[in-house]
């Protein structure tokens, strides 16, 4: 590497899992080589900002980046899963697009890795231009024969239809609507590949009613579709018996899990290739319970953060999940948060041993906070860089300090 491969940037915040202030920081080769105290001569001055550790949005549905305004979520959540699924079906050409159009979405708001949740209609060209590395995650979800021979083909074939910087990886979709043969199929090509799995579980109390008694909303809802069966060995008691099966994939995401009980949430404490994936914004869109994040951490576990997707969402800026959790949570440290919406996504992944210089950089709107613990994630503050492998792949034009 020769001296001007080397690009050096001041700061006033570096932010990692500590704080420096102050400092230049030197990058090349796409890795951060050194931090040095002071403005050095030859540093880019980047004005009152901080860098951080670069955001990562674990979960993810980036086909619904066409919606404008979330659908609603008030009353039942099988209302609004008809939505989205009136939704899918009225815009079956344009997923593609949204794609494109989430992709930049979110660099545009900071992110330098994501795990999408990808169902039909999508090609890999539609990722190949992505500036952002990550994960994607093939939907599959059926509970009929024919639909699991058809989905059972569908996962074999995904990991040849990725192209870098993405990787391929699997996603039964829910309980409700993914049979159990078909879970430790999945949990099977997982293993087989070494790819990382994801799964949402957990997400509302219709769901357990579904698993513990065959009642309910979904019943209803699966009746409506044609695809209702009394068949016992389609579903699970409750979500211990899927993170029993999923504890079995090289590395397992669980999305949502709102209500995940107490020894469920020991058994994810207890292995670390688990992580649960939290979704703040929509978790309160919704207006569920309190959700057991925190119980989680304090058992050791692993908790990564996510936005959903914008049907239940406003946006897909995991800087803006992350100013809603600090703003409901002023006793928590936002450096400790910037953990939940960095490095724990990473991990969650399975990229987190990478040293490639990844980082958001974010404009401080207000020169009276000065505390990083409290004021990192300030309403006032807003990201305007995104750089990826030392590489600014998005810098807001408007850099007016």
């Amino acid at each position: 590497m020769v001296v001007s491969d080397i690009q050096s940037f001041h700061v006033a915040w570096f932010v990692t899992h500590d704080t420096q202030f102050d400092v230049t920081l030197r990058i090349g080769d796409g890795r951060l080589l050194g931090v040095e105290s002071g403005r050095s001569v030859d540093a880019i001055d980047l004005g009152r900002v901080a860098l951080i550790d670069g955001l990562v949005n674990a979960h993810t549905h980036l086909e619904f980046s066409g919606i404008a305004q979330p659908i609603p979520t008030a009353g039942r959540f099988t209302d609004w899963i008809r939505a989205v699924i009136a939704h899918r079906r009225a815009h079956p050409a344009n997923v593609g697009e949204a794609v494109r159009a989430g992709l930049c979405e979110s660099l545009e708001s900071g992110t330098t890795l994501l795990g999408d949740i990808a169902t039909s209609g999508w090609s890999s060209q539609d990722y190949a231009a992505s500036q952002i590395p990550g994960i994607v995650f093939q939907e599959i979800l059926g509970l009929l024969p024919d639909r699991i021979d058809e989905q059972r083909n569908l996962a074999s074939a995904h990991q040849y239809r990725i192209v870098t910087p993405l990787s391929a990886g699997i996603s039964p979709h829910a309980p409700y609507s993914t049979h159990l043969d078909l879970v430790h199929e999945a949990v099977d090509l997982a293993r087989k590949t070494g790819c990382p799995l994801a799964m949402h579980l957990a997400e509302t109390q219709a769901e357990l009613e579904l698993l513990a008694q065959g009642t309910g909303e979904f019943r209803e809802l699966l009746t409506e579709l044609g695809i209702w069966r009394d068949d016992p060995s389609a579903f699970g008691k409750r979500p211990m018996d899927y993170l029993e099966i999923l504890s079995q994939a090289p590395r397992a995401l669980v999305i949502h899990g709102n209500f995940l009980e107490e020894d469920e949430l020991q058994f994810i404490a207890a292995r670390p290739h688990m992580t649960l994936v939290y979704c703040p914004r929509t978790h309160a869109a919704f207006g569920h319970s309190d959700h057991p994040w925190r119980r989680l951490l304090e058992q050791g576990g692993q908790v990564a953060l996510g936005t959903d997707s914008r049907a239940s969402n406003p946006d897909l800026s995991l800087f803006a999940e992350l100013q809603f959790l600090a703003s409901q949570n002023p006793e928590h440290s936002h450096l400790d948060l910037l953990q939940l919406g960095s490095s724990a996504g990473r991990i969650a992944l399975g990229l987190g041993g990478s040293d490639r210089a990844n980082f958001t950089l974010v404009r401080l709107g207000d020169s009276s906070l000065n505390d990083p613990q409290r004021h990192l994630f300030a309403q006032t503050n807003r990201v305007c860089g995104t750089m990826v492998n030392g590489r600014w792949v998005w810098r807001q034009t408007d850099q007016s300090r």
